[in-house]
């Protein structure tokens, strides 16, 4: 089967008008600080690196950490609260406010009655981290086989 010359003009005039759209859409976009301000585009809380979520929120510690380790310390200095889980339910309400970018209010009945909730929250940030608070980078300074002689 050989096609002819004009039936490949007539694809590649397909294709050079598609190429065109696709730069011209390219350019029309909004810059990320624009998608912001509108709202449509929110950061990330959850599994994103911890540096840039610092830089971009302009904190020094996340949110979610500073409204946890604070609400445990006033509420929740009990035996295991690092080691027993919460409701995944309850995490999950958690999680999805604080990735929505609300600060939610811990004192909440639900929350008070299941403070391992709040507790296995913070694990939940640490272990989602993509690059752990103590980096690969480091790890070499951290290892036993450097502290011991």
């Amino acid at each position: 089967l050989k096609e002819s010359p004009a039936v490949w003009r007539g694809v590649s005039k397909k294709h050079g008008k598609l190429i065109t759209f696709l730069r011209s859409f390219m350019k029309s976009r909004p810059t990320k600080q624009k998608l912001k301000q509108r709202g449509i585009l929110r950061e990330r809380v959850f599994g994103c690196d911890l540096g840039e979520h610092l830089l971009n929120s302009g904190h020094d510690v996340p949110q979610v950490l500073k409204s946890c380790t604070e609400f445990i310390e006033k509420h929740g200095v009990v035996d295991g609260i690092y080691r027993l889980s919460g409701i995944a339910s309850n995490i999950q309400k958690l999680r999805h406010e604080f990735d929505s970018e609300q600060i939610p209010d811990l004192t909440k009945d639900v929350y008070i009655q299941d403070i391992h909730c709040v507790g296995s929250l913070c694990k939940l940030y640490f272990r989602e981290l993509p690059n752990p608070l103590l980096t690969y980078q480091l790890y070499e300074k951290f290892s036993v086989s450097n502290i011991l002689p």
